[in-house]
């Protein structure tokens, strides 16, 4: 996450002060950090279980939460659910295939009571991840009010760094808003950087691994 991405998460959770936030995707805890200063709980899920070793000594309100999110997701909502509290944030930043992606969103979506909820997704710029967004089945969820892919745009990466591969599309926030009671209406959904995105996806290299998935998934199977 850039600089600048933690100055945002940063500047939204100051306006919310969740009472409870959730992230799916810990790692080294950078994200975590800013969200233990804002929030007055928060529920961590990461499918590695040195996370929880490395991170809880150093942030003993946290609640870790260590396997697949399918199944850490519905844990920590009992949790919440048992211990009177609502969410009021998430962050998800885990699997980032096409799949992962619509799967995270979606059952927060689907588990998270009918109040106000904010979520930020990173890497919105990935074209997985992207894609995954646009996969998602919003007209299910009635108390989505706004979605927005390039809440904060994400960047192209020329050269390998930080993680990411040479001519690689990553970073930026998605941004979905829910309020109580059904909506009416459309859902207010912003893209304001696709056709840049687009431009930028024929340069890169996800461009020839598609492809290559593609071409791969084509093939008969014995």
């Amino acid at each position: 996450m850039s600089a600048a991405e933690q100055f945002v998460l940063a500047g939204v959770l100051e306006r919310l002060r969740p009472e409870v936030a959730l992230e799916i995707g810990t790692f080294q805890g950078g994200s975590l950090q800013v969200l233990s200063r804002f929030a007055g709980t928060v529920f961590s899920i990461d499918s590695d279980p040195r996370v929880q070793e490395r991170l809880a000594p150093l942030f003993p309100g946290v609640r870790f939460h260590i396997g697949p999110s399918r199944d850490m997701i519905p844990a920590a909502f009992a949790r919440m659910r048992d211990s009177g509290m609502r969410l009021g944030f998430a962050l998800v930043d885990g699997d980032h295939s096409a799949a992962g992606v619509r799967d995270d969103v979606e059952l927060i979506l689907r588990l998270a009571p009918a109040d106000a909820l904010h979520i930020l997704i990173h890497d919105s710029y990935n074209p997985d991840c992207r894609r995954g967004l646009r996969a998602v089945r919003w007209e299910e969820f009635p108390e989505v009010r706004l979605v927005d892919l390039d809440f904060v745009p994400g960047g192209f990466h020329s050269r390998a760094r930080g993680g990411a591969f040479a001519r690689s599309m990553w970073g930026g926030f998605a941004r979905i808003e829910t309020l109580p009671g059904r909506r009416e209406g459309s859902i207010l959904f912003g893209d304001s950087q696709q056709e840049q995105h687009d431009i930028v996806f024929r340069h890169s290299a996800h461009r020839l691994w598609h492809k290559v998935l593609r071409r791969f998934r084509s093939l008969p199977r014995r």
